[in-house]
Formats: C-alpha cells, structure tokens, sequence
C-alpha cells in the first residue's frame, strides 16, 4: 500500500477502491464497444425488423435456396415405368387339348409372319377329336342318302311320312354333330393325326417363347407371345397419392437410359386397382412417336404433368419447428437478410407439404440449412 494512504480511513479507501473498479469497468465496455465497431457490419443488428438475420456471404454458400414454385405450372409426378406392347396389338398361342412338345421352330427375337409354323406337339386328343369329325361326317353321308331315299318314296307314292320325317330329323342330328366336331377340330389348327401344327396368328416378334422340347402342355397354356415391334406402350407404376392429379390426356416424359432425348407421350388408361404392398396403380402411355430402339421389359422413368393441383408446394427440409408449435420458413431478402417467416401447412407428401398461407410465388426460402440460421429450431415433418 502506498505509504501517503495508510493514516486515512477504512471507509475511505474502500470508496476509492469502488471508484477505480468502475473506472476499469468502463474502460472494458469503452474496449469492447470499439472491437464491435469494427466487427459488425454497416447495419447493426439492431435495425433490423424483428425476424430478420443478416448473414455473411460465405454463410450464404452453405444455405441451399429457390424460388416457391408457382402452383398453376408444370409439376410433375415421377415413377418407374417398363416398355411393353399395345395389348391390342399382341397376340397370345396356346394350345387347346393336353399335348406334348416335340418340336420348336421359333424362339425370342425371332419375327415371323402369319402362319409361320411356331411348334410342333403330338396329342392323343387330337386324334380322338379329329377321329370324332370323320365319323360325324359318314354319319351325316348316310343320312343325308336316307333322307333323299325317303323323300322319292313319298313322291311316288310308295313310301311313308313317318319315314321321311324319321330321316329328316337325323339328318339334322348329323349335321349339327358334324358342326360341333369340326368346330373342336379347327381349335387344334393345321396338321393331321395326332400332330398339332402351333403357327402363327400375326407378324411381329417373338416376344416370349414358353414351349421346350419334351415338356407337356395344358390346355389353354400360352407357349408363345407375338407382338407388333411398331407398337409399344410405357407402362408406369405411380404412387397412390399422385393419381388425383393425373388425367387421361395428361402429358408425359419419358426417360430411358439407352436414349439420348426423352420421349414424349400421353396417359391413355389408368389403372382402377392399387397394389397392396407397393401402393401404386399402372398408367398406361401412348408414345407420340415410335422409336426402333425399344424392346419390350426395358425400364424406364416417367414424369406425368400433375393438371390439377391448386396448392403451392415447397420441400419438407425448408420447415423448421418453433416452439413446438409453429412452423417457420427462412425468406431471403436484399443484402444477404433473411426472414423467418411463420407459415401455416397442410398435410407432407412425399417430401413435399403444401403451404396455405404465409408464402408468395417467386419468393425465394432456404430449402435446405435452415437449421445453421436458427439452431433452437427443429425440423420434425
């Protein structure tokens, strides 16, 4: 202590000391408000809007913003899809009585003509059936002399109308029987005994090809499946929720992987059912043009123009949570400033949830790093 202090006071070195304390206290803030001078940028923080944050530049690179979509444009629905043909324009071969493969002469890929001869199979109903129209086919020889019999008699006189009227009614008896019997007959196509010739109903290519040689056949089991290469449809498989925006007429992009440009197209025909699992429903789409690049099975991504959506969209990752009570979406202004702005939604989507109030088109909002400019806030949706 300095010795010109040591006969005064307690009292009064205590209140110098107070003095020199706050002295020091004010030179500190003196310090401190001069450092923030030089930190803070040209507009302290203080005046701006309540909400509002001003960020550095280099902040701003690590935000990811765009633009609130305008609801009345082009939104699109994406989902997997697969090249197939027109099903009117594909024809199934089967075989209509047990027989068995002995011989094939067609295979996937191939193109073939009408009539082209597809297999080969042996089968002893065939040979019943054919068997069967030979003998309606005597029978009805028969009664159809009996019948030309019975009818000179009675015009001479000599014969008896019970008789005749006898051999009519067989003869219609055998005729109907041979019609039945050759009508069964033609369902077993071209070839003889009890051969059966497979051929082809229509040009096109061999799409799938189920007969091997040796195997048994059921009846009705489609062996081989024919369809127009010119004709190919795009069948898609898109989510329950995004069939009410779509129409029949609806534009469509088609994307393929062993193509250069997408395709264009239209919907032609919704599915009716859903799948249970997967909870998708088929669209069917008309290509506007063919392309000779496509095979049936090859996959593909469709985007289906959404036509009736009247609610503005924006991503799920924009919204941050509040106080666990409201939702808040950052706007970016002039200067770097951003706004959080309260927004009140409507049900998320598939990463998307629509927004009824609080937001304009065109207005730009952090999409995704909301959490870096308000770190009490949560993203929960």
């Amino acid at each position: 202590m300095n010795k010109s202090l040591a006969g005064l006071p307690s009292w009064t070195l205590a209140r110098m000391s107070m003095g020199a304390a706050a002295i020091a206290v004010a030179g500190l803030m003196a310090g401190c408000d001069a450092s923030k001078a030089t930190e803070e940028p040209q507009k302290p923080a203080a005046q701006l809007p309540k909400g509002f944050l001003q960020v550095k530049p280099e902040s701003v690179k690590m935000l990811e913003i765009a633009p609130v979509a305008d609801p009345q444009g082009q939104q699109m629905a994406w989902a997997p899809a697969h090249v197939a043909f027109v099903e009117d324009r594909v024809a199934s071969v089967s075989v209509p009585v047990a027989a068995r493969v002995v011989a094939v002469n067609a295979h996937v890929g191939d193109m073939v003509k009408a009539g082209d001869v597809l297999a080969t199979l042996v089968s002893p109903d065939a040979l019943r059936t054919r068997y069967e129209v030979a003998a309606a086919k005597t029978a009805h020889d028969v009664a159809v002399v009996e019948a030309q019999r019975q009818q000179n008699m009675v015009d001479k006189g000599v014969g008896v109308e019970v008789d005749l009227r006898a051999a009519q009614a067989k003869l219609r008896e055998t005729s109907q029987e041979l019609t039945r019997a050759q009508g069964t007959a033609a369902l077993l196509g071209s070839g003889g005994g009890d051969r059966i010739e497979l051929r082809a109903p229509r040009a096109g290519i061999v799409a799938t090809r189920k007969a091997v040689v040796g195997d048994a056949a059921e009846p009705g089991s489609a062996l081989f499946m024919i369809g127009d290469p010119q004709a190919m449809n795009v069948v898609a498989e898109v989510f329950e929720s995004d069939l009410p925006g779509i129409r029949l007429g609806s534009a469509v992009q088609v994307n393929l992987p062993q193509l250069a440009k997408p395709l264009q197209g239209k919907v032609r025909h919704l599915g009716a059912t859903l799948d249970k699992e997967s909870r998708r429903a088929a669209v069917v789409v008309e290509l506007s043009e063919q392309n000779p690049a496509l095979r049936p099975g090859m996959q593909a991504k469709v985007g289906v123009q959404l036509s009736n959506l009247q609610e503005m969209l924006i991503p799920v990752s924009a919204v941050l949570i509040k106080d666990e009570s409201h939702s808040v979406v950052y706007v970016q202004h002039e200067s770097n400033r951003f706004e959080a702005r309260t927004v009140t939604l409507g049900r998320p989507t598939r990463g998307m949830v629509p927004v009824i109030a609080g937001l304009e088109v065109g207005e730009k909002i952090v999409v995704r790093g909301g959490l870096l400019l308000d770190g009490a806030a949560s993203q929960l949706l």
